[in-house]
């Protein structure tokens, strides 16, 4: 990894010591080598997820720390990395708020914790990069052998396969580069280890019948990697995103024109109107000058101009999946329990929640699509009116040379 930060250079340091001076005789898998495999993932997804400087460094030093926890219990060994990290990293003087990104960057790689971040998404695909590993039959025998040490006992033989088989196939990567470069060798994996356990049951006497992979199974596991729910998600997530920023645009041009003609028009009031006595031809041009800006203010405010809607839904509204609850305009006069029901209620239904993303995306739309008109008109009545302007002004000033 080139280029560290100070701060990463210090914690590398500080992990590398630490793994070589405790006993890790028993950290066959979670020694210093993943950590640094995961801190290498992190890096590699990172970069390629396009993340800022700041968040690549937070997401860095979680995942120097994500494992530190194992070299004192093999239990809850995340909540003492995170105690290791605030530990050190407040030492340092570094930023209380990003030590809690991190902290939750840790968590997020516990057994059963779903990630709620892109940097949550990112650590727990670097930190489940091995099961895509050409080696991960090995790597796999070396976390058994660790478990074993820890527990005092583990699973062996087809027992041990069908949990690693049944863990291969739940697990999901999160982030758009993971399902493209690690999938396709986990699902490798997968059949390899099948294929594993079937010659495993069959020496033992086993029902073998059991243990074929089905063809229809492992096409709709395939098809499910290359049209994943969570990318759906980042669908979502990237195209709000995206009208959000248009949005953001649109206000900022229209906020532009209305300051440019504000001070135009402050100008005209000021400067000409007192001498329209003593240059009478100035009246003309000054007066659609003073027009122009005006119809200009008019589409530029228009373009902002907020929608106040009613701010109520019914229960009957949710129960026939008609209401948009993701839009604060249509509960922002509702009471929180009456809210916080209807919320339950689309988080229980995913053909809801994901009709209700799309509508609001094209109430944005729509939105979007009127504020760009009106913009539009604003520009092309600015343009075209400082251009009508100026050459009456020309006409006007020859005239008065002629005079």
């Amino acid at each position: 990894m080139n280029q560290k930060s100070q701060i990463l250079k210090k914690v590398d340091g500080y992990v590398f010591e630490l793994f070589k001076t405790a006993n890790t005789d028993k950290l066959l898998y979670h020694n210093y080598k993943h950590t640094y495999d995961v801190a290498e993932a992190c890096e590699e997804i990172g970069v390629a997820s396009e993340l800022e400087k700041d968040e690549l460094e937070i997401l860095l030093l979680a995942a120097w720390f994500h494992d530190v926890g194992y070299l004192e219990s093999f239990e809850g060994h995340e909540e003492l990395g995170i105690k290791k990290a605030t530990d050190f990293l407040t030492k340092e003087n570094y930023p209380k708020e990003k030590i809690a990104i991190i902290a939750d960057c840790i968590m997020a790689t516990k057994m059963g914790v779903e990630p709620t971040s892109l940097l949550q998404e990112i650590i727990c695909d670097a930190d489940m990069k091995g099961l895509s590993s050409s080696n991960y039959s090995d790597r796999s025998q070396l976390l058994r052998e660790e478990c074993l040490f820890y527990k005092g006992k583990c699973m062996v033989g087809p027992e041990w396969l069908e949990q690693e088989i049944e863990f291969l196939s739940s697990h999901n990567y999160y982030t758009k580069y993971a399902l493209l470069n690690y999938e396709e060798n986990k699902l490798k994996n997968i059949l390899k280890r099948k294929s594993d356990l079937t010659k495993k049951s069959a020496k033992s006497g086993g029902d073998s019948k059991k243990l074929k992979l089905k063809e229809k199974e492992l096409k709709f596991k395939i098809e499910k990697s290359e049209i994943p729910e969570k990318g759906i998600e980042t669908m979502f997530r990237t195209a709000l995103k995206n009208h959000m920023e248009l949005s953001a645009i649109a206000d900022n041009k229209a906020n532009i024109m209305l300051s440019i003609n504000a001070l135009i028009l402050s100008i005209i009031i000021s400067s000409l109107f007192s001498k329209f006595d003593k240059h009478p031809e100035l009246m003309i041009p000054s007066i659609f000058m003073l027009v122009v800006c005006l119809a200009t203010i008019v589409m530029a405010t228009l373009s902002t101009k907020p929608k106040v809607t009613a701010g109520k839904f019914s229960t009957e509204d949710v129960k026939k999946r008609k209401a948009n609850l993701l839009f604060f305009g249509n509960f922002h006069k509702m009471e929180l329990k009456d809210y916080e029901w209807g919320m339950k209620e689309i988080m229980k239904d995913k053909e809801y929640l994901y009709s209700s993303l799309i509508r609001d995306l094209h109430s944005l739309g729509v939105v979007l699509a009127k504020k760009y008109t009106y913009l539009r008109l604003c520009y092309i009545i600015f343009m075209y009116g400082m251009i009508i302007s100026v050459l009456i002004f020309g006409i006007s000033m020859l005239g008065l040379i002629q005079y």
